[in-house]
């Protein structure tokens, strides 16, 4: 098959929603594919940084649109965007004559995210901006609808966004879950990894980007918390994007010294830190899948998260990872017990890593390959 593949995000394979698609892009391309792959400076975007921001936040579909339609989009197969962004090109390809399959990939329902960041605000959790408010809040949600809508197939990757994505489209047949999978390079760097007992003791990693749905607002109460009864305790921020002046103040002082901030590290960095580290915190309101919790229970970490992605469809509280409530007293109760119970710590990290190992990048690609087989010959009959 021809495929072209459309991703809105910057050109990063190690990070944000471009990793899903060199990951796919790779192993397409292995399986015999031919893959064309393009990303946000592949875009008639403008060059001057203000409007090129205006651009990707107000009119993303129509930027995308028209660098898919400049490729020739009637002599590939399929093709394959994000979130709603190529919903003006589907649409102009349904128009007439013979045209590839459209697949929708959303990386997790903007609604979602918009309505946890909609209620931090209003808790008073976290500052959010008028345009923020009026656009750059609401204007993907429409985008996804209009996705979900003009698409052949929806590609989602949790339950909670199977059931709506079905409900918008009016159809259970045009939705498919696949879930994401752990990044080759991270997998085999923690194909041999250090039992527990081996680790920095009390060591606690966060990774992601510092914004309101990552529940990135519990994270200090919980340290307090934490500290209070293990005083030993330490908390990793990595990718957060922030630097420790933006990020230190938000803790109490007394922990300040038990903290460090990571704004961006490299693969080989972040395998390291895994590898030290004992338990991983994930207290996100809203994910899509979750991809920092599975590569880091990839790595042997025992995993505290919340009812939401990846932990709220294949996590058991308890054996996989501790699923909790999202505050900073349920972070810090789970984290408490885990780093006073040796055993219990290394038998869900071991549980969590075997499972979390099991997401794999070809698991991941056969899925695809096979949606769109199905729907490229569905519009063949």
């Amino acid at each position: 098959m021809r495929i072209l593949m459309l991703s809105h995000s910057p050109n990063n394979p190690n990070g944000g929603a471009s990793r899903i698609f060199h990951m796919l892009a790779g192993e397409f391309t292995a399986r015999g594919h031919e893959v064309i792959l393009l990303h946000q400076e592949d875009m008639p975007l403008p060059r001057v940084d203000k409007a090129k921001l205006a651009a990707t936040r107000l009119w993303m579909p129509q930027s995308l649109s028209r660098a898919g339609m400049r490729s020739d989009p009637r002599s590939f197969d399929v093709i394959l965007s994000a979130s709603g962004m190529a919903y003006p090109l589907f649409k102009a390809l349904r128009r007439s004559g013979p045209r590839p399959a459209l697949i929708n990939l959303v990386h997790g329902l903007s609604v979602f995210d918009h309505t946890a960041s909609a209620a931090e605000s209003t808790l008073r959790h976290w500052r959010t901006s008028l345009p923020y408010k009026a656009f750059t809040g609401p204007l993907p949600v429409r985008w996804d609808r209009e996705g979900i809508r003009s698409a052949d197939r929806t590609i989602v990757q949790n339950l909670r966004d199977l059931s709506e994505a079905r409900d918008i489209r009016g159809s259970d047949d045009a939705v498919t879950m696949i879930p994401a999978a752990v990044h080759p390079d991270l997998l085999a760097l923690s194909s041999i990894v250090p039992p527990q007992r081996e680790r920095i003791p009390g060591q606690m990693l966060w990774f992601g980007t510092w914004e309101a749905r990552k529940g990135t607002h519990h994270l200090p109460r919980a340290l307090r918390e934490i500290r209070r009864r293990r005083p030993e305790a330490r908390l990793v921020l990595g990718g957060t994007g922030r630097t420790t002046e933006e990020i230190r103040p938000l803790f109490a002082k007394e922990d300040q010294p038990a903290l460090d901030v990571l704004p961006r590290i490299s693969v080989e960095e972040q395998a390291r830190i895994f590898r030290e580290s004992s338990i991983f915190l994930f207290p996100s309101l809203s994910e899509g899948f979750g991809l920092a919790l599975l590569e880091a229970m990839s790595f042997g970490l025992a995993a505290i998260t919340t009812h939401t992605g990846f932990g709220a469809d294949f996590l058991r509280d308890g054996i996989d990872a501790r699923v909790v409530y999202p505050s900073g007293e349920h972070l810090a109760l789970a984290a408490t017990s885990l780093l006073e119970h040796d055993d219990e710590r290394a038998a869900i990290a071991d549980t969590g890593r075997t499972l979390a190992r099991s997401f794999t990048v070809e698991r991941m690609a056969a899925a695809y390959e096979s949606a769109f087989e199905e729907v490229v010959a569905g519009l063949k009959r």
